[in-house]
């Protein structure tokens, strides 16, 4: 069986998060994904795809940006790819939040990219060019796995 990659090009605007959400769950339609693994997805590309809009762009670029998302089908799950030409920035570097302090004591922000790096089975992110690339596999449940998130 062959891989398929399906994408989506997003301006960076807050408003786009609805066509994403249309195009992920079009995917996991067309992917056989359950549902739990569809809540995963929206949970970490809605993250992420906010983050790089609040984030990633300077002053007066709202809405000229594009973001790619792109998602690859796969017998045991999906391949996720997340490029933008935003400002340098790893995720995945980033320190996990203090979960057990108090939500007045503890910083804010960060809880977004710690959701999509525990919701992940495999995360990877490329600096190429001018874009930042993360590349992320969430694996399809098994219905007889135990597992949460």
């Amino acid at each position: 069986m062959g891989l398929t990659t399906r994408s989506l090009h997003l301006v960076n605007e807050l408003k786009e998060l609805d066509r994403l959400r249309s195009f992920l769950a079009d995917s996991a339609g067309a992917y056989s994904l359950d549902d739990r693994t569809l809540y995963r997805l929206n949970l970490i590309c809605d993250e992420l795809v906010t983050n790089i809009v609040s984030y990633g762009y300077g002053e007066g670029e709202k809405g000229t940006r594009r973001i790619e998302v792109s998602l690859t089908g796969r017998p045991d799950g999906v391949e996720i790819r997340i490029a933008d030409d935003g400002v340098p920035f790893d995720p995945l570097s980033r320190p996990a939040p203090d979960l057990s302090a108090d939500v007045d004591e503890r910083g804010i922000g960060g809880l977004g990219i710690h959701f999509a790096k525990t919701l992940t089975d495999a995360a990877l992110y490329t600096r190429e060019g001018e874009r930042n690339v993360l590349r992320l596999t969430i694996k399809r449940l098994m219905p007889d796995e135990e597992r949460t998130g």
